[in-house]
């Protein structure tokens, strides 16, 4: 395995050859214990449609409990951080029962000192009072380039259409007006003795960070779409704090300082406690038509695991509806040997799947679960991130539209899929993972069919 230099946090090396376990000869048994368990249930998806009554996040505090918080809303940049729905269970994930919002604030990584922190996901910015330089005014003498002055935006970096008349323009955030030039993200800070969780904003250095403006389409004024992290925080065997999360749609590369109209993936670290990250790892997506497909979202939603035998695994999204087409393409996995600095070239985890999550248990299995379409589990087979077991399915990758309270004899991809993918993964005791998601058709006590988030217990065991 041969690694290659960082040039601006962008990492050039190899492919590192991962591959499965073959069938019948993996180390771990892996399977389903007892049916799904309802945590909330919601409207149907004949009455919702695609957003509310999904993308649920799932926490374990350090009494044991397990905290499930569910997005009630409609799937917009304007309503990532609107009210969610909490739910609790003490008996890990057997039964639940809905809670107020604020158990959130104990819901986050604990730090050395007692700190509970946690990044809560924030609202797209509608820009009122602004005006904009279109792409006419780039002129050859790159004057273009210098930075806003007021309350105009100066000529895009670079620009992406979607499938739903929507344009993304994107701006290197130093040549943004100047109340958006700072980059940080919103944290929560639970300070042992206190009772509520304190509102703070961590510093980023973030080189090249980019932001988008979208416009047109379904969108009445701009909005500035928030760079809050998606990614699961996890304290790093350095003891460090580390967070996923990923670039706007289409970014200013750091190697090349141009214009990407993919998502590039990032890993961030603090040695501050959260109060201010570092950019550890950037993958940009290498589109050629070959390895990695032209129509491609790049790399967005990820995580990321720290194995036993110290290196570091990463697994990336690249399918995006809005601008492919595409709700089907394949997951990426990389490796690094030296704490994220440098990563392998990414090679082929699986040919679809949308939002990993990795867990790793008391009695030394990593496994990551992934969906859409289908949902499911798969198990690390060595200390490295290399071999993976074959996948243990909780839902079907095939067509499930016939399941629906009122079947199409035409379904859309959600209606065929009938379920979300954005999914949440969590420890619940020494061999027990618990899978939290959604099925957009649970019947309920009276046989509808409704949009529901399950939890299903997944035993985890060494073979003798």
């Amino acid at each position: 395995m041969i690694f290659g230099k960082v040039l601006l946090g962008v990492t050039l090396s190899l492919c590192v050859p991962f591959g499965r376990a073959r069938a019948g000869a993996s180390a771990w048994r892996c399977e389903c214990v007892g049916d799904p368990v309802a945590i909330c249930r919601g409207p149907t998806w004949e009455e919702a449609g695609w957003g509310p009554y999904q993308f649920p996040r799932a926490f374990v505090l350090d009494d044991g409990r397990i905290v499930v918080s569910v997005h009630v809303s409609k799937d917009a940049f304007t309503n990532y951080a609107d009210p969610y729905r909490w739910f609790v269970s003490a008996d890990g994930g057997l039964t639940w029962t809905e809670t107020d919002a604020s158990i959130a604030d104990r819901c986050g990584v604990k730090l050395a000192n007692g700190d509970i922190v946690s990044f809560p996901l924030e609202n797209s910015q509608v820009l009122k009072g602004y005006s904009f330089t279109f792409f006419d005014k780039r002129l050859p003498d790159g004057k273009w380039r210098a930075p806003a002055t007021g309350s105009r935006f100066p000529v895009p970096d670079g620009a992406r259409g979607d499938l739903f008349g929507g344009i993304a323009y994107a701006y290197l955030a130093e040549r943004m007006p100047e109340e958006f030039r700072t980059a940080e993200w919103a944290v929560k800070r639970l300070v042992p003795g206190e009772n509520r969780a304190r509102d703070e904003r961590a510093r980023l250095d973030w080189p090249m960070l980019t932001r988008v403006v979208h416009a047109h389409g379904g969108f009445r004024d701009p909005v500035l779409k928030a760079i809050a992290p998606k990614g699961d925080p996890k304290l790093g065997p350095d003891g460090a704090l580390w967070i996923s999360c990923f670039s706007g749609e289409g970014h200013v590369d750091p190697a090349t300082g141009q214009y990407s109209p993919y998502y590039s993936a990032e890993i961030f670290r603090s040695t501050d406690g959260g109060r201010s990250f570092v950019r550890r790892g950037h993958m940009g997506y290498p589109a050629d038509g070959v390895r990695y497909p032209y129509a491609s979202g790049g790399f967005s939603d990820s995580d990321f695991a720290f194995m036993p035998d110290g290196s570091m695994v990463w697994i990336m999204r690249s399918n995006w509806y809005g601008t492919t087409g595409e709700e089907q393409s394949p997951m990426y996995i990389t490796r690094s040997v030296d704490q994220g600095r440098t990563w392998s070239a990414p090679g082929r985890f699986s040919d679809l799947g949308t939002f990993p999550r990795f867990v790793q248990l008391r009695n030394g299995a990593t496994a990551v679960m992934y969906g859409r379409p289908g949902l499911f589990v798969r198990i690390c087979e060595d200390r490295s991130g290399v071999r993976w077991s074959e996948p243990l399915e909780l839902l079907t990758a095939g067509d499930r539209s016939r399941l629906a309270n009122r079947p199409k004899a035409e379904p859309s991809f959600h209606d065929w899929d009938g379920e979300c993918g954005n999914g949440a993964f969590v420890s619940a005791g020494n061999d027990i993972a618990l899978a939290v998601y959604g099925d957009f058709y649970c019947p309920d006590e009276q046989g509808v069919k409704r949009k529901t988030i399950l939890c299903r217990r997944i035993r985890v065991v060494r073979r003798k």
